[in-house]
């Protein structure tokens, strides 16, 4: 049987599956709410939701959305990561019961330990990857990024920021962009 478990974003199984993860993300900032993919006390994957992106093309058209007033009632699913065992799923379709699971799960989770009533979820992908399993789970694709990244550093910004802000355009990785009403 499936079951999500709510863990720490320090809790070692997520942390190697990050290592061996294609984005290979070195932590996550901001809200955030990670579960451990089990089935049947066996261990999957990781999944994490966390806290929306502040400009994304597509998503605030598609949720209505004028400004960004309501980006605390959607949710990032920032991370994941499941791997078979044994060579296997234990089902067929596993992956995207994982992913439906979440989002119902995290949906209450996020109510109760931020008080914001989630309206929608957004994901992003890296090319060359489609997002298959968002699609087969019913999210819609509404744009893609322009792939450019944001490094804050100690010192004084030229604005009210609290610190410098370097753009990294070297390595431009533009992502895809998928999301879903909260049902």
């Amino acid at each position: 049987m499936l079951f999500l478990e709510r863990i720490k974003r320090t809790d070692p199984r997520i942390l190697e599956n990050m290592k061996v993860h294609y984005s290979q993300p070195k932590g996550f900032v901001g809200r955030n709410i990670c579960y451990a993919i089990l089935w049947d006390n066996v261990y999957y994957g990781a999944i994490v939701g966390g806290s929306a992106t502040l400009h994304l093309p597509g998503r605030n058209e598609y949720f209505n959305m004028i400004d960004n007033s309501k980006l605390n009632n959607i949710i990032n699913n920032i991370f994941y990561h499941i791997e078979k065992v044994n060579n296997t799923y234990p089902i067929r379709n596993f992956t995207q019961l994982v992913l439906n699971n979440f989002c119902e799960i995290i949906s209450n989770d996020w109510k109760k330990k931020y008080g914001d009533a989630v309206i929608g979820f957004e994901s992003l992908i890296e090319l060359p990857r489609s997002g298959e399993i968002y699609k087969r789970c019913g999210w819609d694709y509404v744009g893609i990024t322009k792939g450019f990244t944001c490094k804050r550093i100690a010192g004084k910004g030229s604005d009210d920021w609290s610190g410098k802000r370097i753009w990294n355009t070297k390595e431009l990785k533009p992502k895809l962009v998928f999301v879903k009403r909260n049902i």
